[in-house]
C-alpha cells in the first residue's frame, strides 16, 4: 500500500503527490472530558482511527494522505470539568487557515476535514468559504455524527438521539473496537440531562430535536457525570458495524469530492 501519513512523506515524496491532485484528509477532534469510563482524547481518537480506515481503503482508486491529526478544538462546554483544553475560537481559526494555505502553497487544492467534536462544527463551516475565496482550494468539512452517514445503521439498531450524543453509547461503542484497552467499562453509567428536555419542562430549548435553535448549554447544567446518554448500551459489534458503514459513506463523498 501507498504511504498514506503526510508526516512520514519526505519533502520529494510530497512534490510527486500533490502533483498527482491527492485529497488531503485532516482529522480533527478535541481533548475533554467524556464522563468517569473513557479517555479525554477520544473525539481524537475516533476521528484519526475513521480517518486511518478511509485513507486505507480509498487510496487504491486515488491519492489520499492523512494529515497529522488537530488534537485540540472548540470545547467551551465542557470546560468546568478536569483535563478539558479548550481553544478560544480565534486561535483555532488561525491555525486551521494558515495550516490550509500552506497546504495550498505546496499544491494541494482539495482539503477535507474530519471532525469527530460538534463543538468544531459551526466553526469549521464557517471557515469553508473564506479559505476557498481566499486560497481557491476546495475545502469540505465531515462530521462524523451526521445523520446523512448514521441514520441507516442507528435505525436498525433502534438507537435514540442520547445514544449518538456524549460518551454516549456510539461513542463507547467506537472505543470498544478502535482502544478496547482505554475503556472502562465498570465505571460507565447512564445519564439523561436533568434540564432541557421536554421531561424537564421545555418545549424548545432542548438538547435534542429542536433544529434551527441553537443556545449556551455548558455540560454543568445537564450532567453531573459528564456523560449525556447510555454508554451502557455499547458493544463493540455495535462499534465495529457503525464504523464500517460510516467509512464506505465517506468514501462516498471522497468520490464526488475528487469529480469537483
Amino acid at each position: 500500500m501507498a504511504q498514506i501519513f503526510f508526516g512520514e512523506l519526505s519533502s520529494e515524496e510530497v512534490d510527486k503527490i500533490s502533483s498527482q491532485e491527492a485529497l488531503i484528509l485532516i482529522p480533527i477532534g478535541s481533548i475533554e472530558q467524556h464522563g468517569h469510563h473513557l479517555p479525554l482524547a477520544t473525539d481524537s481518537i475516533i476521528s484519526q482511527e475513521v480517518t486511518r480506515l478511509i485513507a486505507e481503503r480509498i487510496n487504491n482508486e486515488f491519492p489520499v494522505l492523512v494529515f497529522p491529526q488537530i488534537p485540540f478544538g472548540k470545547s467551551t462546554e465542557h470546560a468546568s470539568k478536569p483535563g478539558t483544553i479548550s481553544l478560544e475560537t480565534e486561535v483555532l481559526t488561525n491555525l486551521l487557515r494558515n495550516i490550509c494555505k500552506n497546504l495550498v502553497k505546496n499544491g494541494f487544492k482539495k482539503i477535507v476535514f474530519i471532525n469527530g467534536h460538534g463543538g468544531n462544527t459551526n466553526l469549521l463551516n464557517t471557515m469553508l468559504r473564506e479559505i476557498r475565496e481566499e486560497t481557491g482550494a476546495f475545502i469540505t468539512s465531515i462530521y462524523l455524527y451526521s445523520e446523512t452517514f448514521l441514520k441507516e445503521t442507528l435505525d436498525r439498531f433502534k438507537l435514540e438521539e442520547l445514544d449518538v450524543f456524549h460518551a454516549c453509547t456510539l461513542e463507547t461503542s467506537f472505543m470498544m473496537t478502535l482502544k478496547p484497552e482505554l475503556v472502562h467499562m465498570e465505571k460507565a453509567s447512564k445519564e439523561k440531562p436533568h434540564k432541557f428536555t421536554e421531561e424537564s419542562g421545555y418545549k424548545y430549548l432542548k438538547l435534542t430535536g429542536s433544529k434551527g435553535i441553537e443556545f449556551s448549554w455548558l455540560i454543568d447544567d445537564v450532567s453531573d457525570s459528564g456523560v449525556i446518554g447510555d454508554p451502557t448500551k455499547a458493544t463493540a459489534e455495535l462499534g465495529q458495524e457503525v464504523l464500517e458503514s460510516l467509512v464506505e459513506k465517506i468514501c462516498e463523498v471522497l468520490r464526488e469530492i475528487k469529480k469537483v
